[in-house]
């Protein structure tokens, strides 16, 4: 009822998009900060209309420029991120914070107490409240406070999408058999009063502030790839040697596969 154009093909297309683009990266060996921030994406025509975005026609995924009214632009604007990070009926801003702390920037939060009720159980009003309404409740418990505190503002940062990564002007939800709409709420605050205005804030801050450390992240997961386990304190030296050029663009992501190929962790693994 929420999202009738959305099929399997059109899941596929989704997966397509971030598979070609992150091909396009390591091919055009492209820096680290076009996985947080960029001008085009890959689109087949299925996708392309979903979003919104004209003049793309057929199956095959090929470059396509952006322009700032399509609200794309590095992982986070696209629909397989967006919708992983779904209830399947709406968007879920803390599965979407916890990505980008875990798999972005390489800082996951701590797992929730296991005495915490959901928010649903704990507000009578739940349907009724926008996230960031929803949240400030939860906030309001003080096992819950700290972690919140530095997580929420990430996801709600990305409230302007729906469940299925399709940007939306108001938040609609089922509730008893009846249409329920709210206004979509996307700002929010980090520790240390930045404040976050939507996706094009959360993007802009992530490539001036957070650079260093989505570059460790990349190296962190690729090595661990490459050496098939865990990277260990040994391996420090040559991850921060790595990110340290990969986040001041002295080398783009195929010239980084290269460099771990010849490190001293692959070659003694």
């Amino acid at each position: 009822e929420l999202y009738p154009d959305f099929d399997e093909r059109l899941r596929a297309d989704m997966r397509g998009e971030t598979i070609a683009y992150l091909r396009h990266l390591i091919e055009e060996n492209h820096t680290v900060d076009k996985l947080l921030q960029s001008d085009f994406t890959m689109l087949n025509g299925r996708l392309a209309r979903h979003y919104g975005i004209e003049g793309v026609a057929g199956e095959t995924f090929r470059r396509v420029e952006l322009a700032a009214d399509h609200h794309r632009g590095g992982l986070l604007g696209q629909a397989s991120f967006l919708l992983a990070n779904s209830t399947g009926a709406d968007s879920h801003a803390i599965r979407r914070a916890v990505w980008i702390r875990d798999r972005l920037l390489h800082d996951p939060p701590a797992p929730p107490p296991p005495d915490v009720p959901s928010l649903e159980e704990s507000t009578p009003n739940f349907h009724e409240l926008s996230v960031r309404q929803q949240l400030e409740v939860h906030r309001q418990k003080p096992a819950c406070a700290s972690c919140h505190r530095n997580l929420d503002a990430w996801g709600i940062a990305l409230e302007d999408y729906d469940a299925t990564g399709r940007w939306r002007d108001e938040v609609r939800r089922i509730r008893e058999g009846k249409m329920i709409t709210l206004p979509v709420e996307s700002t929010g605050e980090l520790p240390g009063g930045i404040v976050l205005t939507g996706a094009g804030a959360l993007r802009e801050h992530l490539v001036a502030a957070h650079q260093h450390q989505a570059a460790r992240s990349l190296v962190t997961r690729l090595l661990a790839y490459a050496l098939g386990r865990q990277v260990e304190r040994a391996d420090e030296a040559a991850i921060e040697e790595l990110s340290g050029q990969l986040a001041q663009k002295k080398l783009g992501i195929r010239d980084l596969i290269n460099e771990l190929v010849f490190s001293d962790p692959f070659n003694t693994k």
